[in-house]
């Protein structure tokens, strides 16, 4: 090959190596980037600063409308159904006729008993009567013997001196012995008259109260209500003919409401010493749209069988609102107040008595116990105690699935305490 050629295919080998070596040269050159570390992560969280009081933890119970005066009726008279005035549902206030039943019957009957109770005192006067006139006789029936016996030893003179026959002494005697038989049967007269009087008397007293069972009976046949309230029930109907003791209306008072709700077994120890001190429980239950104020009035005096709580019974303050018997109502009770209680979000408590502090952006953890809830505006919160918490220090109250102490976190919405 010619020098010619060779020229023509070293010029562009020489010039790649020249740019491999241009390019190898800026490489080597070139300035390093600077080296930053990484940065820590951050989680963005919330945090509510909290304070100590002395609150009253609460409880949720499920309760329901009831009545200690609850009453069903029944017929006293055997009679028909007359009328109806009052029907289901309708209040009534005491002593108004809910039920008129036919009193024909009955009426006949205190007839009869009138007319009994006026036969016996008309022979208790007779028998009064009777008696003063045996006492005035009774003196002129003394009289008639002593004169019969004078008559009698008259007649004995006479005999003696044979101036009388026989025949007329043995008729004086007769006359003497009618004289003192009459004698003894009117002073038996006069000495039985107390307990003839006695015994009018009380046949007089049978008579009146069976007069007053009947007027009774009578006025029962208008069937009225014992206290104001709420009928619910009517058995009967115009024409139906009742009997007694059959059941005719069910009504309950509507003035003396009660709420009947059953407390866990836990709590009922210091629901019992608070009421044996005589502090009252409040409550508040929702009705109708408005919040109404509650009272504890007592506990059950017994357990159900099965049940895992004893029955609380609560008494509306103030004016008892209209509300349907056995409607079931959420009650929210108050239990003692306690103190140095916290109050901070069902979110800030972790595995049951874990709760994280914020501090200089870290999370610190710390053991609480529970003591109860406390509901405000329908949210829940939770009361705690511990001894590691201060007024003023910020909880996490977002669930981090990570939570660890020491991690770093970022508040960005603080909250005020959950009261």
């Amino acid at each position: 090959m010619d020098t010619s050629g060779r020229k023509r295919y070293l010029l562009p080998l020489l010039l790649v190596v020249i740019a491999s070596a241009v390019i190898a040269l800026l490489v080597a050159t070139r300035p390093s980037p600077p080296e930053t570390p990484a940065a820590e992560k951050s989680w963005p969280v919330q945090a509510a600063t909290i304070e100590s009081a002395s609150r009253s933890p609460q409880l949720r119970l499920l309760g329901r409308i009831e009545t200690p005066f609850q009453s069903t009726l029944s017929a006293a008279v055997t009679a028909d159904v007359a009328r109806l005035p009052r029907l289901e549902g309708q209040r009534v206030t005491q002593g108004d006729v809910m039920i008129e039943l036919d009193a024909a019957e009955v009426r006949l009957l205190v007839d009869q008993r009138e007319a009994d109770v006026a036969e016996l005192e008309s022979q208790i006067e007779q028998e009064r009567n009777q008696y003063r006139a045996d006492q005035r006789l009774l003196e002129r029936e003394r009289s008639l013997v002593a004169l019969a016996q004078r008559s009698l030893e008259r007649e004995q003179r006479l005999s003696e001196s044979n101036l009388n026959s026989q025949a007329r002494m043995d008729q004086t005697r007769e006359a003497v012995q009618a004289a003192e038989i009459s004698l003894v049967n009117r002073e038996l007269a006069v000495a039985n008259h107390d307990s003839r009087l006695k015994a009018l008397q009380a046949r007089l007293e049978r008579a009146q109260a069976l007069l007053s069972q009947a007027r009774l009976d009578l006025d029962r046949t208008r069937i009225r209500a014992p206290f104001a309230g709420v009928i619910t029930a009517i058995d009967v109907s115009p024409g139906e003919r009742v009997r007694p003791g059959e059941p005719l209306l069910s009504l309950y008072a509507d003035d003396a409401l009660e709420i009947r709700a059953q407390v866990p077994m836990p709590h009922i120890g210091p629901i019992q010493s608070a009421l044996a001190a005589g502090q009252s429980l409040r409550a508040t239950t929702e009705l109708g749209g408005n919040t109404r104020p509650l009272t504890l009035q007592r506990l059950s005096g017994q357990v159900n069988r099965g049940a895992g709580g004893v029955d609380a019974l609560f008494r509306f303050r103030g004016e008892t609102p209209d509300a349907a018997l056995n409607r079931t109502l959420d009650v929210i009770l108050e239990l003692p107040a306690q103190p140095d209680l916290f109050s901070v979000p069902v979110a800030a408590l972790y595995d049951e008595r874990t709760l994280f502090r914020i501090q200089e952006g870290r999370l610190e953890s710390l053991d609480v116990e529970v003591v109860g809830t406390h509901f405000n505006s329908d949210r829940q919160h939770l009361l705690i105690r511990s001894s590691h918490l201060t007024d003023g220090d910020r909880i996490l109250t977002t669930q981090l699935p990570n939570a660890i102490g020491g991690l770093r976190v970022d508040v960005r919405s603080p909250e005020t305490d959950g009261d």
